[in-house]
């Protein structure tokens, strides 16, 4: 599958989601009170977020024709050099 998954789009997934799968871990251990559909929703949602941030594919977007992904080589020096860092 094509990459169309980057930008804010990306970063928002990235954070989002493992923010997501530790609040439904939190509320399976008991720190947090949720719902068990709610528990059972953030970490599906958290999930597939992190998956689809890390592998900058989501089939979502492809089905609706949306692609924010932008080659490295169209990036700037400044911000190809944090995406690195990001990456290490």
């Amino acid at each position: 599958m094509q990459k169309n998954v980057g930008g804010l789009d990306e970063g928002i997934r990235i954070t989002l989601g493992p923010l997501l799968v530790v609040l439904s871990i939190a509320s399976l251990q008991g720190t947090v009170r949720l719902r068990p559909a709610v528990t059972a929703g953030a970490f599906a949602v958290g999930a597939v977020l992190t998956v689809t941030g890390l592998t900058q594919t989501c089939p979502a977007n492809s089905a609706m024709g949306r692609n924010t992904y932008r080659p490295t080589e169209k990036l700037g020096e400044e911000a190809r050099a944090v995406r690195q860092r990001a990456l290490q």
